[in-house]
């Protein structure tokens, strides 16, 4: 790869680091009806990552937007921190695996990634509570995890669609 390619590469992928700290940040000041529910607005840009470049470039965004978005908040280490690198951790682990062995479209993988980030978020709070009742709250998150992976899926498939359109970045 030519050094003005890298460059590129590494300018888009830092832009789409960029742009899903924004949305990480700005995430908990939308209202929804239902207490612990997001609509993962950030997870857009790790899935224009996963496939424009690919799951290295994927899993560096998703990891590096909860460490610095954890970072300016003021959350390292805490209970958010950990929830929020457990549900990326599981959801990233899956969706490059439903993206290497099944058909799934950006929206099937992005209702994938939402149901698998809150089985993580569950199955790290119960961890850290040290507590299993936190599983009955699983049914409603994975519910939940339906309307806003189609959400995210659909947008991104849009960016995807306009980026082929366009030419590739």
């Amino acid at each position: 790869m030519s050094s003005k390619k890298r460059i590129r590469r590494m300018t888009i992928v830092t832009m789409l680091l960029a742009m899903s700290i924004v949305f990480h940040m700005l995430e908990p000041t939308v209202p929804l009806p239902v207490p612990g529910v997001k609509l993962g607005l950030a997870n857009i840009l790790g899935l224009i990552a996963l496939y424009m470049y690919g799951p290295k470039e994927m899993f560096a965004i998703n990891f590096t937007r909860v460490l610095i978005a954890s970072l300016l908040r003021g959350i390292i280490f805490g209970t958010g921190f950990w929830l929020s690198l457990s549900g990326v951790a599981l959801s990233s682990l899956i969706v490059v695996l439903l993206k290497k062995t099944t058909p799934l479209s950006p929206v099937g993988l992005s209702v994938a990634s939402a149901t698998f980030h809150n089985v993580g978020q569950i199955l790290a709070i119960m961890v850290i509570w040290s507590s299993v009742m936190m599983v009955y709250w699983l049914p409603v998150m994975i519910w939940m995890s339906i309307p806003t992976g189609i959400l995210t899926g659909s947008l991104a498939s849009q960016v995807l669609r306009r980026i082929k359109k366009g030419g590739t970045p």
